[in-house]
């Protein structure tokens, strides 16, 4: 297994990952958006260079081109501008009755991980820690010096390998319809 930059030819397999989370978030917007729409729009968000290694990082665990697992992240000086993209892919998209909205996730001096997921096929075989491994010198390189991300109360196991990983508990927040407790980790 390799861990590396997000490639556009990888979108398609990174939005099938993306799009599990957007499901558990139960957000509003997407309650009538069809799965294939969901994955439509993810997969274009996600073949963006914007999205890959400007203003937001995807990193991928793959094994020959099969993308296994996802981290995706920005600086939070940049979080309005990753929003502002993902609002305007995805009220562009048929199906979606008005745009897919986010913010207010992460603080000041924080490279925020905003998205992280495993393959279902290949969860619990470490591949979301080695992802969690790699992020500290993955950003360090960026020149960042803190992680964080919110982890959802409902999902202790998540919280569990956070806590495994390094990651502390620094407040609470809502996100959808579901509290979160935000977490960082000093790289």
């Amino acid at each position: 297994m390799e861990i590396r930059k997000a490639q556009p030819q990888d979108s398609a397999q990174i939005a099938a990952l993306i799009a599990m989370i957007y499901r558990d978030m139960e957000m509003p917007v997407l309650k009538n958006v069809s799965d294939a729409g969901l994955l439509a729009m993810l997969t274009k968000l996600y073949a963006m260079p914007e999205n890959l290694a400007g203003l937001a990082q995807t990193f991928v665990a793959v094994n020959d081109d099969h993308v296994l697992g996802v981290a995706f992240g920005h600086p939070a000086e940049n979080e309005v501008a990753v929003n502002e993209i993902l609002a305007k892919v995805s009220a562009a998209q048929p199906g979606f009755t008005g745009p897919l909205e986010l913010g207010g996730e992460a603080r000041p001096g924080e490279w925020y991980l905003s998205m992280l997921a495993v393959d279902p096929q290949t969860q619990g075989q470490g591949i979301g820690s080695q992802l969690l491994t790699a992020l500290p010198k993955l950003v360090a390189d960026l020149g960042e010096t803190k992680l964080s991300l919110n982890v959802d109360d409902g999902n202790p196991r998540a919280a569990k390998l956070y806590r495994r990983q390094g990651f502390t508990v620094d407040g609470q927040l809502m996100i959808g319809v579901h509290p979160y407790a935000h977490m960082v980790k000093k790289i």
